[in-house]
């Protein structure tokens, strides 16, 4: 077998025959596929009562397995629990998940409460004999203990354990009504119903914001649970969990409550799932977009120090009506390679066989309706011999050292977007501000990563560049942190009222940023405008939403740009070995519009220190790189119509690129030149040195 781990999804439908399955996972094996993931484990139909379950039909597919030489994942919980651990037949109301909001608030989600002691019950009974029943097959990979973890849900059994979280939070009652400003007698007396009570949040943010950050930690609980439940009967197999992959780029933060930064440090395997053209997404014309969206699980689990796996990507149609959500060939495999190089061990695409029922019905699949490898298997097995023929490259890679790292936290977005008042669906920006920073070191091929504000580390630190956009809130402990960055050399950009409040809510009374920050960005503001117009080298940009009217606090800072009135818009400080870069607005939603000139100078200059590859391209191609210890690639995806050039600069000099699928060399001397045909992709390998 293959180190490079690659398959898809295979489910085990009732109305499938022992010989389609034999010849299903023969040209899944055929088409160079070495591990697949089964689904549902538990074949219900075979089962004669909805308290039994039976394993014949995984297990005649797992014999196929190994007579093929493939392993599989066997899919423990994820897509539907009455095909899994809770029999309808045992499910009474009070089980069931509630929304505070209406049953319809979010009809995605799971029917079954996870936090009720009787539904953890089944689950336990459920694993314990899936595991037994299938664990010493020499087929198993492992175990996906959930996939796409999310939970929505206010019944009483929640509510209960969000009262025991305030109480180990805070300690006592008296505490809570301080930073709260309540008069609450004891904790079973908080509920959530009203925690965005207008004259409540008036007098604090936190009864909205903990709430909703219980519910993450509940989730990443709930993950937890799932863990140790399978780890209780197979302490050998790698267990894993699928995030639902970069929610904190959603609208409403608040429909899944799933913190990836959080999550990732639970399982063996941490794992992510794609849909680039469903629910109305289409990334061709914001190809950046795809790539950060690509990225967020990447880096939670890197942070964590897990494998990562890609568990489900889009192959094709989301059903019978969706127009628009056709995949061609070369976006499957182009949309392959760009998760590929976000540094992942093992990669799954959704699924092998089409819909044969429900409302994916016809949707999906890299097969006709009738089971027959359609073309984009052809494309994925093309695709899967170039990668088996690179072994030096691809069978022990890692992604090349990030040149910008981009910090957020989940609690910092809670904050900013409980300031909106959670709004209406779509009423937040703060994912778009942070968008427009992605963008730009996207655009100037600079290799980026996602990490958390909240756990930064030595690889933090040894990153040049830092951005922090949209902080409202930064704690003490991330103030010092970012501090410590700066003073060891590190490049730190931030905008947007950072440090407008801290982790309780609270603005600094000497004054916004804070002492702390402060010092740190050599600025302290003054008064807040209603957007404004910058004056950069003599001509006039637009800022984004709104503005700051600052004052120096250290006569070393370095006004780079000024608002029309005089004040400081965009101010350079240098602070230890490094230096901070100021913007008085959201500047990333001003980038996310256009990438102007005069601001791409700015911050050319501050990062031009910075020793990595850049490139000068059109904004419809994407660029990544990973290395091996004998080899390093870029891939080049061009999105656009028409042919695009590429020039990259920061390469060995003398180095000679090979192109992995048409052999094509380019020669690096002070620059690398190739082009890309419309709608395309290539990779190009040089030696390490």
């Amino acid at each position: 077998m293959s180190k490079f781990l690659f398959g898809a999804v295979y489910i085990i439908e009732q109305d499938y025959t022992d010989e389609e399955m034999r010849r299903d996972l023969a040209n899944m094996r055929d088409c160079g596929f070495n591990l697949i993931t089964l689904w549902p484990i538990g074949n219900a139909w075979l089962a004669k009562s909805s308290h039994e379950w039976v394993f014949s039909k995984t297990r005649y597919v797992l014999d196929l397995c190994q007579e093929l030489g493939m392993k599989a994942i066997l899919q423990l919980f994820g897509q539907n629990q009455a095909q899994e651990f809770m029999p309808d037949s045992a499910q009474t109301p009070e089980m069931e998940s509630a929304d505070q909001y209406g049953p319809w608030i979010n009809e995605n989600s799971l029917w079954a409460n996870l936090n009720h002691p009787v539904v953890r019950d089944y689950f336990d009974t459920y694993f314990r004999e899936a595991i037994f029943a299938l664990k010493d097959h020499p087929a198993v990979y492992g175990w996906d203990v959930f996939n796409e973890s999310h939970h929505r849900t206010d019944d009483e059994w929640t509510t209960r354990k969000y009262q025991e979280w305030l109480r180990e939070k805070y300690g006592t009652i008296e505490k809570l009504n301080k930073e709260w400003y309540r008069r609450y007698e004891s904790f079973a007396q908080v509920r959530p119903e009203k925690r965005r009570a207008s004259y409540s949040i008036w007098s604090s943010l936190l009864p909205a914001v903990e709430y909703e950050k219980f519910r993450a930690e509940s989730l990443t609980e709930i993950c937890r649970f799932l863990y140790n439940t399978a780890k209780k009967y197979d302490y050998i197999h790698p267990i894993m969990i699928d995030g639902t992959s970069a929610m904190i780029l959603v609208d409403d933060l608040t429909l899944r409550n799933c913190d990836e930064f959080e999550t990732a440090y639970v399982p063996d395997i941490y794992g992510a799932t794609f849909y680039p053209k469903s629910w109305g997404k289409n990334f061709k014309d914001t190809p950046w977009t795809l790539s950060m969206y690509f990225s967020i699980p990447a880096g939670a689990a890197r942070k964590a120090h897990k494998p990562y796996f890609v568990n489900e990507l889009q192959t094709h149609t989301q059903s019978v009506l969706t127009p628009g959500s056709e995949v061609s060939c070369e976006e499957l495999v182009s949309w392959t390679l760009m998760c590929v190089f976000t540094g992942l061990s093992g990669m799954q695409l959704w699924r092998w066989r089409p819909f044969l029922h429900g409302y994916q019905a016809t949707g999906r699949g890299l097969t006709r309706i009738d089971g027959c490898p359609n073309k984009r298997a052809i494309a994925v097995n093309s695709l899967l011999e170039v990668i088996h023929n690179n072994g030096e490259l691809f069978d022990d890679f890692r992604i090349s050292r990030p040149a910008v790292r981009i910090a957020y936290s989940y609690g910092g977005r809670l904050f900013f977007d409980s300031l909106l008042k959670f709004g209406v669906a779509g009423k937040t920006f703060w994912a778009k501000n942070m968008e427009g920073w992605y963008k730009l070191f996207w655009n100037w091929g600079m290799p980026a990563e996602m990490t958390d504000l909240e756990r930064l580390n030595e690889d933090d630190f040894e990153t040049p560049v830092m951005i922090v956009p949209g902080a409202v809130c930064v704690s003490e402990t991330q103030a010092q942190s970012l501090c410590r960055y700066v003073e060891n050399g590190g490049i730190l950009i931030a905008d947007g009222r950072i440090g407008a409040l801290d982790d309780r809510g609270c603005v600094p009374p000497e004054g916004i940023p804070g002492k702390t920050l402060s010092k740190l960005f050599g600025i302290v503001e003054a008064d807040v405008g209603s957007g404004g117009r910058m004056l950069v080298g003599g001509n006039v940009l637009p800022t984004g939403f709104e503005t700051q009217e600052l004052e120096l606090t250290d006569s070393s800072a370095c006004v780079l740009a000024v608002m029309e009135d005089g004040t400081p818009a965009v101010v350079l400080h240098e602070y230890g070995k490094g230096k901070t870069l100021y913007f008085n607005n959201f500047e990333g939603l001003v980038l996310l519009e256009k990438l102007w000139p005069e601001l791409k100078e700015i911050i050319s200059q501050v990062t031009a220190e910075v020793s990595c590859i850049r490139a000068q391209k059109d904004e419809h191609v994407h660029l990544s790189y990973i290395e091996s210890e004998t080899q390093k690639a870029v891939l080049a995806v061009n999105f656009s119509d028409k042919a695009e050039n590429v020039s990259l600069t920061g390469l060995p000099a003398g180095v000679v690129l090979t192109e992995l699928f048409t052999g094509n060399t380019v020669q690096a001397d002070n620059q690398a030149v190739f082009t890309l045909p419309a709608c395309s992709h290539a990779v190009y390998i040089w030696p390490c040195r």
